[in-house]
């Protein structure tokens, strides 16, 4: 039975490719996917970041039971982040172009199956990556990944010389000598990237922790050593969309928090937010979101 009251907040202008529209659904198909499945009548459209997230506030302040995540990655983070710590559960119809967080939850593309996952109420707790008091969802990053992200994003808007951009400085970037401190151990070494991830997805969907697990309270923490830029290339054109390779110019550890520091400014993201350089540190917070998704029922 859907948990009652529930709110479903939708940004219509979610899901692009290239600059091109991949969601064409209307308020006409939503209303009607919501009375399908017996979600109620509350239909939020959001015009602005601030409408959606004063939105979840109030649903939080009113005691709903659940807030529905009507869009993309962006919007899925941007309404988990109000939720965050409250008894109120994130719910997703995804209708973005990649929607990583969905597909770490086992949640499907297609909305009739999600909006039955929302109907049935189950809810799981999961983990939640942080950079200071800034929540991060998939991965953070130092070194080249974060040095490209800007330009392959760009192309993924329609800019395709954002790719050329991020090629040329991925052939540019040399590895760094880095510190990393984690839980239980330190390790210096020269890379061109580390990863630090709270669940398997990043990005175009790229899988750089294959093994992160959403309720472990650790980050995976990946380290990418002696690379030729073409191997590199090669090794994530591998793990595009969920196919897995295996390297060993790929370290892995985990660590409930890990301090990066380069023997120079390096470049650091989460998610899709700019952090300025290092040095910078990341950290867990233990199944701090409560969300309506397949297995693992919150007891």
């Amino acid at each position: 039975m859907t948990p009652q009251p529930l709110r479903i907040i939708w940004n219509e202008t979610a899901g692009s490719k290239g600059g091109i529209p991949t969601d064409r659904t209307s308020e006409e198909d939503m209303r009607a996917l919501m009375a399908r499945h017996g979600l109620g009548d509350e239909l939020v459209t959001s015009s602005s970041e601030e409408e959606a997230r004063q939105s979840a506030r109030e649903a939080v302040r009113a005691g709903y039971a659940a807030v529905v995540a009507a869009g993309g990655d962006g919007s899925v983070g941007l309404i988990g982040t109000e939720l965050l710590g409250t008894p109120t559960a994130l719910g997703i119809l995804p209708m973005g172009s990649v929607m990583n967080i969905a597909r770490m939850l086992e949640i499907p593309r297609e909305l009739d199956p999600a909006a039955a996952i929302i109907a049935a109420g189950q809810v799981r707790a999961i983990d939640v990556g942080f950079h200071g008091q800034e929540p991060f969802y998939e991965s953070a990053s130092v070194g080249m990944n974060a040095a490209i992200f800007k330009d392959v994003q760009q192309a993924d808007e329609g800019d395709y010389r954002g790719l050329g951009r991020a090629i040329l400085t991925a052939f540019r970037f040399r590895p760094a000598r880095m510190v990393i401190e984690m839980d239980d151990e330190t390790v210096t070494t020269r890379a061109l990237m580390v990863t630090a991830s709270n669940g398997p997805y990043t990005g175009a969907g790229f899988t750089v922790a294959p093994d992160a697990s959403l309720d472990d309270g650790q980050l995976d923490i990946n380290v990418f050593r002696h690379f030729s830029k073409l191997d590199l290339i090669r090794h994530f054109a591998s793990l595009a969309f969920g196919r897995r390779a295996y390297s060993p110019h790929v370290r892995g550890y985990r660590s409930s928090q890990v301090r990066i520091t380069g023997h120079r400014p390096l470049p650091a993201r989460a998610d899709s937010r700019d952090l300025g350089t290092t040095p910078v540190q990341f950290s867990v917070h233990h199944r701090t979101l409560r969300v309506l998704a397949p297995g693992g029922a919150l007891q």
